[in-house]
């Protein structure tokens, strides 16, 4: 008579990334240290982490982990972003934004997902991005007639 409750699974926000990034295997990964200092403008194909001091311009085709020890001044455009460092500028992730709670940011933030940890420092101003390509061909908009 009754049915059984399905189980309802709920990925945390570590685990998302981690999916995200399975998408790309294979791809080359990039790591940028702590005793770094960069300026100017840089293209990442396949997963980065970045530790060092970076001023200027970051494009990210994949997932982009800004580790707790860097300084990044500039503008950030990627697809999956997690901020555990300091960044002052701008930033755009086409899918999803996450502030670990040792993130420190301050500046213009669009994002489609925003994950704010507790711990966390944002100051800024916030934008809601459209849904990515793939994301709005997997919606299913029902009729009522």
């Amino acid at each position: 008579m009754f049915a059984k409750a399905k189980e309802v699974k709920v990925m945390s926000s570590t685990q998302s990334i981690e999916n995200v990034s399975k998408k790309f295997k294979g791809v080359p990964f990039s790591l940028l240290g702590s005793q770094t200092f960069f300026q100017g403008k840089v293209i990442l194909k396949g997963e980065a982490r970045l530790a060092g001091h970076i001023e200027g311009t970051i494009i990210s085709e994949d997932v982009l982990i800004i580790e707790e020890s860097a300084l990044i001044k500039g503008e950030i455009q990627g697809v999956v972003i997690e901020v555990s460092g300091v960044f002052e500028g701008s930033i755009k992730a086409a899918e999803l934004l996450r502030l670990t709670p040792t993130a420190r940011v301050q500046g213009d933030i669009a994002s489609y997902k925003l994950i704010v940890e507790e711990g966390a420092k944002l100051l800024g101003k916030l934008s809601c991005l459209d849904p990515p390509r793939h994301v709005k061909d997997d919606v299913t908009l029902a009729v009522v007639s």
